[in-house]
């Protein structure tokens, strides 16, 4: 019979008596430490505290009295089966390669959460907010942009009006295209530049409006933002950075997260810009796009050639419009093999006209 020390509460006063505990088949019997007085309770009565490093063990009856225990002091198999978890728990506490393995764990789940779970979590609420969410994003963004970065247009009413029956023209011919439309505005900060904000506005400054050498070279920076909100890619950026308790709070229908990620874009707008990724993907679909409607490709070439001599003063730097769009040789390239082989194509299908 092994005695363990323990002192004794009588849940009626705050007097602690000293005594020695001991199982006795189905009952739990403890004597005070001068043998004057002796207790019990039926094993089923007893309920064990959790496992806690340092803490003693409480042994709570039914009566309101308890026992504490040393947290060393209780034998294993007096309640092997009661709070498993914690008991491992208090097991791995005790030895350093388990915590420092625990330490290892928790570093590479942080990592993975914000490499690969945030940028998922992120993409599916983007992929999947309603339409008028969205719109009401981008409405609220535009709001805040217009009167400090974006000031009214100063291009001639027939030259707006030129751009926007091209604009149309051209977004009219694409098969399943986002719901846009087209703004021009000045914009000094800037300069040069475009981009889509979430709802589908495509923002059109008037420098980049003079600088495009002609329509087809406009339609291909129209055709590379229409790629950015097909694939909602600015929210899906915005909520990227945005942190992990604004994705949270919209997975679970915070609004109010909503409006933390609008007010989020203007920043991206000016501070940030497109994964290399993203930047792919709207260039693929807008030399796609211009294939598609019998314009060469080539175009792409010329408005990224225009943006480059509107911005001299980022020569020999990474150029970027809408401080979004990284300009490289990689991009020219590949739009220069789009072109190379939509006027093989061409060659080919006037080959074959002329049999």
């Amino acid at each position: 019979m092994a005695m363990v020390p323990a002192t004794y509460f009588d849940g009626r006063s705050t007097h602690a008596t000293r005594v020695n505990a001991w199982r006795d088949e189905d009952v739990l019997r403890w004597r005070s430490a001068d043998d004057l007085q002796e207790w019990s309770a039926p094993w089923t009565a007893v309920e064990p505290s959790a496992r806690v490093t340092g803490i003693p063990f409480t042994l709570r009856l039914r009566d309101g009295a308890h026992l504490q225990i040393d947290h060393d002091a209780l034998p294993a198999d007096w309640f092997p089966r009661h709070h498993l978890i914690e008991r491992m728990a208090d097991w791995l506490e005790r030895r350093w390669m388990a915590a420092l393995a625990g330490i290892v764990v928790v570093v590479v789940s942080l990592f993975g959460m914000f490499e690969y779970g945030l940028p998922w979590a992120a993409d599916r609420i983007a992929t999947h907010m309603p339409a008028s969410v969205e719109h009401a994003m981008g409405k609220q963004s535009l709001a805040a942009l217009e009167g400090r970065m974006l000031m009214p247009t100063s291009l001639p009413p027939d030259r707006q009006s030129h751009l926007q029956s091209v604009f149309w023209h051209f977004v009219n011919g694409i098969h399943g295209a986002p719901d846009v439309r087209l703004r021009f505005y000045q914009a000094k900060a800037i300069g040069a530049n475009a981009f889509a904000l979430p709802g589908g506005t495509i923002v059109f400054t008037d420098d980049l409006a003079k600088a495009v050498p002609d329509d087809a070279a406009f339609i291909a920076v129209i055709a590379h933002e229409l790629g950015h909100q097909a694939h909602h890619h600015m929210l899906r950026q915005v909520l990227r950075s945005s942190g992990v308790l604004i994705v949270a709070g919209m997975l679970m229908g915070d609004v109010t997260s909503m409006g933390g990620v609008a007010a989020g874009i203007p920043m991206f707008l000016i501070d940030s810009h497109y994964s290399r990724h993203f930047e792919e993907d709207a260039d693929r679909f807008a030399l796609d796009a211009l294939a598609q409607q019998n314009i060469d490709p080539m175009a792409f070439v010329h408005a990224m050639e225009a943006l480059e001599r509107a911005h001299p003063e980022l020569q020999g730097e990474e150029l970027r419009y809408a401080s979004s769009h990284p300009l490289t040789g990689e991009r020219i390239a590949r739009a220069t093999e789009a072109s190379t082989r939509f006027r093989a194509a061409h060659a080919s299908d006037g080959s074959h006209a002329s049999h």
